[in-house]
């Protein structure tokens, strides 16, 4: 079971799924199939995204290349999806998106016009889905410029469209720290619908502030800092800013950010509010608040089996990161299955158990 598996969005699904109150503001794909994420032009103006001299990515994808040449040829529809989970040897796989990932990172968007963007989304991903629901799970688009607007579309993802978890960039809009009350109807609503929520960076996508800013266009080492030290800063964020203190049934998933970092930072975590002379909040250490509520992917990293005897192996979940140009498709699971030092029973509770437990699945 694959915890984040990401889709490559068609250049005109906002045109073709935005209403027609919204389609003249519709996002504007303007180049779907590079390999890195797209240029988007939203309101009037080019989302940031990779400067010109990486259209071409920043890893040497001329393997990856090669394995998704057919899927890109049919322009990554449901059908090639499920046809590299054959591939790869995945039965179910939770879908993230590219594109998606980057393009609710502009501060100054109409609250309206940011909830349609969300719902023409996962319209669009329904019907991806609907080819095989049993095996292709949707993680929701939601927007968090108007929580409000959040909720209910949470609320509709699960109930009317089947989804089985939200996501969202660990960075926050307008520096707003994820454990201010402003986010706790959102809280409440995921913990009412048992469902997750999925953080996951992307290195170029988006206008916030970021780990890695001071490389400027350098992408190679904004890519190494995104997505580790923005999952560290929404852990410290959620855990010891008390989200999972007060929301006691929420679960939250921290997304190709590799684990090896974990047992360490969760040991600065419980050594800080241990000493903080009374000003935490926390009933529990950090660690402990993580192993009752949170999961971490891994990609079959060579540090897995010390991370497995720090932290244990419940909260850890797989990850293939396809299509995307640092993924080792089509062999990432035959990678995680030699690899040496992990117990056969860790690799079960890693490659389905865990992941199950996560989105609520059977």
């Amino acid at each position: 079971m694959d915890s984040d598996m990401h889709v490559r969005e068609p250049a005109d699904l906002w045109e073709r799924y935005m209403g027609p109150e919204w389609r003249d503001q519709a996002p504007k794909i303007l180049s779907s199939t590079a390999r890195s994420s797209a240029m988007v032009l939203l309101d009037g103006t080019i989302l940031k995204g990779y400067p010109p001299a990486y259209r071409g990515g920043i890893f040497d994808a001329t393997r990856i290349d090669r394995e998704i040449a057919e899927a890109r040829a049919r322009g990554f529809d449901a059908r090639s999806q499920l046809e590299a989970m054959d591939k790869e040897g995945l039965d179910v796989a939770v879908l993230y998106p590219s594109i998606g990932l980057g393009i609710m990172m502009r501060e100054e968007i109409s609250t309206r016009l940011a909830a349609a963007i969300a719902r023409a989304y996962n319209d669009w991903l329904h019907d991806f889905c609907h080819a095989d629901p049993q095996r292709l799970k949707g993680a929701a688009m939601i927007s968090l410029h108007d929580v409000s607007e959040a909720v209910k579309e949470t609320r509709r993802a699960a109930s009317e469209l089947g989804f089985v978890g939200v996501f969202a960039r660990p960075e926050p809009l307008r520096s707003l720290p994820w454990h201010s009350r402003y986010f706790d109807s959102l809280w409440a609503v995921l913990e009412e619908l048992a469902i997750p929520l999925g953080f996951h960076c992307a290195a170029a996508s988006g206008e916030l502030p970021q780990a890695g800013d001071r490389f400027n266009d350098n992408l190679l080492l904004r890519h190494i800092c995104s997505h580790p030290m923005e999952n560290m800063l929404a852990m410290v964020d959620v855990i010891c800013g008390g989200v999972l203190e007060r929301h006691p049934q929420l679960k939250v998933a921290f997304l190709e950010c590799y684990s090896g970092w974990l047992p360490f930072w969760l040991h600065r975590m419980d050594g800080a509010i241990e000493k903080s002379r009374g000003t935490s909040v926390l009933e529990l250490k950090p660690s402990e608040y993580f192993k009752r509520q949170c999961w971490i992917a891994t990609e079959a990293e060579k540090e897995l089996p010390s991370t497995i005897d720090l932290i244990g192996n419940d909260r850890i979940v797989y990850s293939t990161d396809y299509p995307h140009g640092d993924s080792d498709f089509p062999r990432a699971v035959d990678e995680i299955l030699r690899l040496d030092g992990v117990a056969e029973e860790s690799k079960r509770k890693i490659l389905w158990d865990n992941c199950a437990h996560l989105y609520g699945l059977s």
